[in-house]
C-alpha cells in the first residue's frame, strides 16, 4: 500500500525569498550586537522547512563560495527545488526531504540556521528538537 500523501504535498504552501534571512543581513545584525559573524562569502547555511527553496536558492546563486543545505518534510516541494537547482547548474546547494526529528548532528555545523515561519506552529517536541539541533 503506498504511503499517504503528506498534507504539504496536497496543498501548496507559498515559497518566496525572505530578505531578512540572508546571511548578509544576519551578519550585520550580529555585528551590531557585538558579535563577530563568519564572513558571508564563505559560510554554511542551513534552512529548516525550506519548502521548494525559493529562499535558499537565490542565496546560493549570489554567494557561490558558500554552502547551502535545506530540508523539508514535504516531498513535492523538495522535488521542485532539486529540479530548479539542477536547471540552474548550482553545485553549492543541497535540498532533501526529511522530518526534522530524523536530523541530528551528522548534518554538520552551520554558521547560519534559518527556520522562518516554522517554530511558532510546530508541536513542542519539534521545537525542542530544533533548538537542540541549533
Amino acid at each position: 500500500m503506498p504511503a499517504p500523501l503528506d498534507l504539504y504535498d496536497a496543498v501548496a504552501y507559498p515559497s518566496h525569498p525572505y530578505p531578512d534571512t540572508h546571511p548578509d543581513h544576519l551578519a550585520v545584525i550580529a555585528t551590531l550586537h557585538g558579535l563577530t559573524p563568519p564572513p558571508i562569502h564563505h559560510c554554511r547555511v542551513l534552512e529548516v522547512a525550506c519548502n521548494e527553496g525559493a529562499n535558499l536558492i537565490p542565496m546560493a546563486c549570489a554567494l557561490p563560495n558558500s554552502e547551502f543545505v535545506g530540508f523539508d518534510l514535504a516531498a513535492l516541494p523538495v522535488q521542485r527545488a532539486q529540479q530548479r537547482i539542477q536547471d540552474l547548474g548550482l553545485t553549492n546547494i543541497r535540498i532533501f526531504q526529511s522530518d526534522i526529528l530524523n536530523i541530528g548532528a551528522g548534518i554538520g555545523q552551520f554558521d547560519y540556521i534559518l527556520a522562518h515561519g516554522f517554530y511558532a506552529w510546530v508541536p513542542l517536541p519539534v521545537r525542542l528538537h530544533l533548538l537542540a539541533l541549533c
